[in-house]
């Protein structure tokens, strides 16, 4: 089992997510075609074994097509828009974002309930897996560059209080999986029953 593996079981045992993993392609052939380049492995494996939703109904994930959600491809072409707006670029600097035929460039993954923003710093010569992080908690913050796996991340935002600025974890509240059809807890009884360290055992 390599390490990104283990990460993506630390996620599934600490939120107590039981789910039949999603098979098929779910649409990545086509978001690398369009990219021209291969995403982390790890980050479609927490899509596949993850339906659309939220951790700590907080930190979502970009998949290639979401009915409920911002898609991953529609995100990076909003972005590159955004960015052709001369002053708009020094919104990601001192990064740029990712260009098929340039260097290194963002691109985002994941996104949260606040202002946070997370992206893959992808290079066309490094392995995919090995990517680092490219995160900040809000927009007007500086970035932080994490070597560390996309899983291992969103681990430690939902599970590590000691993952600062990231971090939601509340110990010794348990982290939680909120899939899109789940009822967004809006009651501290909501919360307390979906983070009851007692939940499911």
């Amino acid at each position: 089992m390599n390490d990104q593996q283990t990460w993506i079981d630390r996620i599934i045992e600490v939120t107590g997510w039981r789910h039949d993993p999603e098979g098929g392609d779910a649409g990545w052939e086509q978001a690398e075609a369009e990219l021209g380049v291969v995403l982390p492995s790890d980050f479609k494996e927490l899509c596949r074994r993850f339906v659309p939703g939220a951790f700590y109904a907080y930190l979502d994930l970009l998949r290639p097509t979401d009915s409920h959600a911002q898609p991953l491809l529609r995100t990076w072409a909003s972005c590159r828009q955004w960015a052709a707006g001369n002053e708009s670029a020094q919104l990601w600097a001192p990064y740029e974002l990712y260009e098929p035929d340039k260097g290194p460039g963002l691109i985002q993954w994941g996104s949260d309930q606040t202002e946070g923003e997370y992206y893959w710093l992808a290079d066309r010569s490094v392995e995919p897996d090995r990517w680092p992080v490219v995160a900040r908690w809000d927009g007007i913050e500086a970035w932080h560059q994490l070597d560390m796996s996309t899983a291992e991340f969103v681990y430690r935002v939902i599970a590590d209080p000691a993952f600062k600025p990231f971090t939601v974890a509340d110990p010794p509240r348990r982290p939680f999986y909120l899939p899109h059809w789940g009822p967004f807890p809006t009651s501290a009884e909501d919360w307390n029953a979906l983070t009851d360290p007692n939940r499911g055992n």
